[in-house]
């Protein structure tokens, strides 16, 4: 499924990333996903806890934190 649309990365790629060791936002953006209308951000977050979570590792407390505590 496509996430985000302006890049038209898939749920897929983004847990690539994630599993590659973006653990934030920021990094998401780095790898220019994310990056432009600011309308998946909400999703990338919430795959960046799934998948973090999947894979026994910590998100970033400081974009992801609150999501991941609260998950």
């Amino acid at each position: 499924m496509i996430v985000c649309v302006c890049r038209g990365v898939s749920d897929r790629e983004i847990r690539q990333a994630v599993d590659d060791g973006a653990s934030c936002l920021r990094q998401l953006e780095a790898r220019c996903i994310g990056d432009r209308c600011g309308m998946c951000v909400n999703s990338l977050r919430e795959l960046i806890v799934d998948q973090t979570a999947r894979g026994g590792r910590a998100g970033c407390s400081e974009c992801c934190g609150r999501l991941a505590a609260s998950a």
